[in-house]
């Protein structure tokens, strides 16, 4: 659940240890950090933009059940678009409901980072134009690594009967190739620019 019992939300860890919160995202900026750390900012590499696969099945979405769908990716690798680390990620859905606001969505990373792309809406009535090829975005798999298996779960929030058809997905992953912080100094270890140099470093002795 994204709630605690107070339905405050969670915050919650992703797969290279950088805590995030669905309504906050990664936390507040430091103002302070922000120009200390631009005196010596070093561009990060390219960024890549990468398809990292598609499901074009059409599967009827029940009232009271999950429709999970997987596309297992190689994010690109040795091609000209490959990115192997994550900045942002897309879902891009064409779908259809009786009632638009009640579908919800859910992301999983390979590293196991679930992202709610789209929450409940209480006045979204729609029932005819449902999405047609719509990108969903989420940051929450930021620096993580993007090969291996994605999952989305399609699903009604609702007290009512509701169905409809899902029909597209298509996975595109927003990155670089190489290690984007890789030459940028750290002065504070509890960072999140520590955190995710680290995990990239541990990563690359692999």
């Amino acid at each position: 659940s994204l709630f605690d019992a107070k339905r405050r939300f969670h915050w919650t860890m992703n797969g290279v240890g950088l805590e995030f919160n669905h309504l906050f995202g990664f936390g507040v900026l430091d103002a302070g950090a922000m120009v200390a750390l631009a005196k010596q900012w070093k561009s990060v590499p390219a960024r890549y933009h990468c398809e990292g696969g598609r499901v074009t099945e059409t599967k009827m979405i029940p009232s009271s059940r999950s429709v999970v769908l997987k596309i297992k990716t190689n994010a690109c690798q040795g091609t000209d678009t490959q990115v192997s680390y994550l900045e942002h990620v897309q879902a891009v859905i064409t779908l259809n409901a009786t009632r638009r606001g009640d579908v919800e969505l859910f992301l999983t990373s390979p590293m196991g980072t679930r992202s709610m792309i789209l929450s409940k809406r209480v006045n979204d009535d729609d029932r005819r134009d449902g999405f047609t090829k719509w990108p969903f975005m989420t940051t929450h798999t930021w620096g993580e690594y993007p090969q291996g298996e994605w999952t989305l779960e399609v699903r009604f929030n609702s007290q009512c009967q509701q169905s409809g058809f899902f029909k597209e997905w298509t996975l595109m992953l927003h990155g670089t190739r190489d290690p984007p912080y890789s030459d940028l100094p750290v002065s504070d270890p509890h960072s999140k620019l520590a955190i995710v140099k680290k995990a990239h470093e541990e990563r690359s002795k692999m």
